[in-house]
């Protein structure tokens, strides 16, 4: 579920050791981090971005029965205001749709001057968004696949592992290319999250 996959503050300290910092969202960081791969550079430059009204509004979570909410406002430039409600309980981030290679794709962010302190940023999550209308559809980049993947061939992607968990240190552009050459493999991506406008 994509609110298993808000994005949360990472620490780092003279010492070369990281911390992670929850988001104010109450989720568990285990359950967080076993939702997504998080990644410490952004998945677009500038000129990746695109701006689709169409995103704008309200989606529910399909089934319908489902708590979880997402609600994307227009925000400075081609930026969302996405706003994350679960079981009443409400968060709120910044989204960029990026388009690379033909693909779309959403970047979520946490907002360090909220949820961070002083000497923290925010954690980037990226998924593939394979539609938009007339039903929202996201998948995630699985970290099991690439966590076995890293494993047997380290020097693929730039990354360190903390607590035993995977982040992400590559640039964004070894992220882009990384994730563009594995696009094929089915694998590589969780099945479609389904989204349904309310408003």
């Amino acid at each position: 579920m994509i609110r298993d996959c808000t994005p949360y503050c990472i620490e780092l300290f003279t010492g070369g050791s990281m911390k992670y910092i929850p988001a104010s969202t109450g989720l568990l960081l285990a359950v967080v981090l076993s939702a997504c791969v998080p990644s410490l550079h952004p998945f677009y430059t500038e000129t990746d971005l695109v701006f689709d009204p169409a995103l704008l509004g309200e989606w529910v979570e399909a089934p319908s029965g489902a708590k979880s909410t997402l609600t994307f406002a227009r925000g400075a430039d081609q930026q969302y205001k996405l706003t994350v409600v679960d079981d009443g309980e409400t968060s709120s981030y910044t989204a960029h749709l990026v388009r690379l290679g033909g693909k779309l794709f959403l970047d979520i962010s946490d907002d360090p001057d909220v949820h961070c302190r002083t000497v923290s940023w925010p954690v980037h999550m990226f998924f593939l968004v394979s539609q938009i209308e007339p039903m929202l559809k996201v998948r995630i980049f699985k970290p099991e696949w690439l966590e076995e993947y890293l494993k047997k061939r380290p020097a693929a992607l730039r990354h360190e592992i903390v607590d035993r968990k995977l982040v992400l240190t590559a640039s964004t552009k070894e992220l882009q290319s990384f994730v563009l050459h594995h696009l094929s493999i089915k694998e590589a991506f969780g099945d479609d999250l389904d989204y349904v406008r309310t408003k």
